[in-house]
């Protein structure tokens, strides 16, 4: 969240920019409504009398203290002070924390010491800008930090619960209070007020909230529960594998489709942890078209060929011809927030046009039938406030677009692969897909992750999310913030923040891809314990914080590259295989690019006639030849399909070296703040087993989360050599 709190807005402003005045005016405020609600000692006894004191001004919303009763999320287990619900007459409002529930929560702390934020005075643009340089408003303590994280949890919690765009909370603390609102760019912060003294401007905000569309407080209304009639609630709960009939049903509008018809299904996976993010959720839903848009009855049937599956047939303007749109068919949704750019010079393609040039070029290995569009009202506001005369902290801020996108073919992840081979013969199609992107339609990929490549029913690998992809001519920085997947990218891009992307940092995902996929999820020799694997992955976890700079990362891949001991050579498979050797054949270019090049004298040496070369300046040559050679190899991804291709061609693969999703990993005792560090991208890596994306017509079980290291482990003996284990 570093840069991305936006303080201190004045109050008046926060109302004229996200509160709209009521028609109906605030009752009359009594003398001192908050009289009861005591001003020192424990914050407990603060919550009863303030829901006393501010109910009045809420006739349509109920606030109950949740302070002892949480709810979990994501695996933790969080209770905000008072939760805001909605009254629903005759249904009681929760007792307890519930974020799929509350409309607003508040926070409450005794003591000024240690506040989340601290005004600085900024009367004149010099006392701004020093307050800029300190970050005075966002004081680096302890107690600082940890209230402004437990704010983020809280509100990341709410979102991920929830369909929304933006919410608002309350933070109090002593006598003073701030407004928050927070969305996927950053979040807005209020000055403090006194809300004894100034009791108007807390009953304000919350008579203004209180009168609000649920559009206006942040919910995006473009999702809603379904009202399917029995037999079609059956159909789609058949056709996704959702056997509980407690799972609660979606209606999700497919964007440039509304009006025809709805895609059905359950909530969004939650695994999303941080709300200032593109937030990228997906699942498979099943797409059931209006009978009169298309003019014709809808049809249940299979859908019909490549040839027959056009995107303008069902989106064109005037009359609507029959085709994919036409027909009832499982879909995979994609639902995100885009980044957009306000740079005139700087296009960013929304990712349904990318596959749009992307088809043109006719590059294989990548879904056929795409649709998407921007989500109505899913703009960020927050980017507008960086030229803000109150603004006095350095902001580090994206623009977003809610978006989604949506193909017609929904595979299985890539950890669920049926063999090493299929592993590595999905890379290789993914790694066509790229090519042809690079070599014809001239576009790079950017975010190449073991979540972006996904397997069909028969095995084939599908490379997707193009959403990061960019014109290969295109230069300069779109964004503060790198583009791609920790785990995934390349050491280079990982220790220096500022380097332009470029094919060679694509090609080196691909390998860290199956890198990751291999000690993730290939069966070792019992040799090969918990620690092992645990140690071994850390090195795409790495990662080191600065405060007021970007995160950097890396230096365990570049060293270990550059020593010629990427992966590590204490993993050894269960099953003999090729893919060891192959990972250690698509190692050896990064040998060179990340040790120490020829230097210029060395170079100068050498050119002379190759027989007048002694035995050492004939070693120097030949070092010379290798790593030019090596060079020449990550400039494009030719070398690498062919030493893929050959390796494939190998006749000892095995047949049945499966993946195995319960493997433990235990990893190595740490400082609190390495292990709050690790887990951040741990949890990045279990999210990408956590978001399993299911087979057309059957249920795909979801990688369990990591165990810990005493968790029981399946042993078995080293396979004999041959085919199968």
């Amino acid at each position: 969240m570093d840069g991305h709190w936006l303080g201190a807005m004045p109050v008046g402003a926060f109302f004229h920019n996200y509160l709209p005045a009521t028609e109906e005016p605030l009752p009359n405020l009594p003398d001192n409504p908050f009289q009861n609600v005591p001003s020192k000692g424990s914050e407990s006894k603060c919550y009863e009398p303030f829901i006393i004191a501010m109910q009045e001004w809420m006739p349509h919303l109920q606030a109950v203290d949740t302070s002892t009763k949480g709810d979990t999320v994501n695996k933790v287990y969080l209770k905000t002070d008072i939760s805001i619900y909605n009254r629903v007459d005759g249904v009681p409002s929760p007792d307890r924390t519930d974020f799929s529930q509350m409309e607003l929560w508040m926070e409450f702390k005794a003591k000024k010491d240690g506040a989340a934020f601290r005004d600085p005075r900024v009367d004149t643009e010099e006392e701004r800008l020093l307050a800029i340089e300190t970050g005075s408003f966002t004081p680096n303590t302890d107690e600082g930090r940890k209230m402004r994280g437990q704010l983020a949890h809280y509100a990341g919690a709410q979102h991920s619960q929830q369909f929304r765009h933006f919410s608002f909370s309350i933070v109090i603390q002593e006598d003073h209070a701030r407004f928050l609102r927070w969305d996927p760019s950053a979040t807005v912060v209020t000055a403090e007020f006194n809300y004894r003294t100034n009791p108007r401007l807390m009953a304000e905000f919350l008579w203004r909230f209180d009168h609000l569309s649920p559009k206006q407080r942040g919910h995006d209304v473009s999702i809603q529960p379904a009202t399917l009639a029995p037999e079609d609630d059956a159909r789609v709960r058949e056709k996704l594998g959702i056997k509980n009939s407690d799972i609660a049903l979606y209606q999700y509008e497919v964007p440039r489709l509304i009006g025809m018809g709805y895609a059905y299904g359950p909530r969004f996976p939650t695994e999303n942890r941080s709300l200032v993010s593109r937030c990228t959720r997906s699942l498979p839903l099943v797409w059931i078209p209006h009978e009169d848009a298309f003019g014709g009855t809808r049809s249940c049937g299979e859908p019909g060929s490549h040839s027959e599956q056009n995107m303008d047939q069902s989106i064109g303007e005037g009359e609507v011809k029959k085709g994919p749109w036409s027909e009832e068919r499982i879909i995979y949704m994609k639902d995100t927030w885009r980044f957009l750019s306000d740079l005139p010079d700087v296009e960013v393609m929304p990712e349904h046009e990318i596959y749009e040039i992307l088809h043109h070029h006719r590059t294989p290995n990548i879904p056929e039938l795409v649709i998407g569009g921007d989500v109505d009202g899913g703009r960020t506001q927050t980017q507008e406030l960086v030229d803000a005369p109150w603004l006095c902290v350095q902001p580090r801020i994206s623009p977003y677009q809610h978006y989604r996108l949506t193909h017609g073919i929904v595979g299985r992840p890539l950890f669920q692969f049926d063999c090493t081979k299929q592993l590595v013969t999905a890379v290789f199609d993914a790694l066509q897909a790229h090519s042809h992107a690079v070599n014809h339609a001239k576009l790079l990929h950017r975010d190449i992750s073991a979540g972006n490549i996904i397997l069909t029913d028969k095995g084939k690998g599908l490379l997707i999310d193009w959403e990061m992809a960019k014109k290969m001519d295109e230069r300069g920085s779109r964004r503060p913030d790198r583009t791609g997947t920790w785990q995934f990218m390349s050491a280079n891009l990982l220790q220096q923040p500022g380097k332009f992307h470029t094919v060679t940092d694509d090609l080196e995902s691909f390998l860290h891809v199956l890198g990751w996929m291999t000690l993730r999820y290939v069966p070792a020799i019992d040799s090969y314990d918990a620690e092992d694997r645990g140690e071994d992955m850390g090195m795409f976890d790495q990662h080191s914080v600065r405060k007021g700079r970007p995160d950097r990362g890396g230096n365990q891949k570049s060293l270990l590259l550059a020593v010629g001991k990427y992966p590590s050579s204490t993993f050894q498979p269960r099953c003999e295989t090729p893919l060891f050797e192959l990972l250690q054949e698509l190692r050896k270019p990064f040998k060179s690019l990340y040790a120490d090049p020829p230097t210029d004298a060395d170079r100068k040496k050498v050119d002379v006639p190759r027989d007048r070369l002694n035995l050492k300046l004939l070693k120097l040559y030949l070092a010379i030849d290798e790593y030019d050679q090596d060079m020449e190899s990550l400039q494009s991804p030719t070398w690498f399909m062919d030493t893929i291709e050959t390796a494939l061609n190998k006749q000892e693969w095995p047949t049945d070296d499966k993946a195995d999703e319960d493997l433990p990993i235990s990893f190595p005792d740490e400082t609190p703040r390495q292990e709050q560090i690790r887990t951040s991208h741990r949890q990045r890596s279990q999210a990408l087993c956590a978001s399993s994306k299911v087979s057309s017509g059957s249920s795909k079980r979801a990688a369990s989360p990591t165990p810990g290291p005493n968790s029981k482990r399946r042993r078995g003996t080293p396979a004999a050599s041959g085919t199968r284990c």
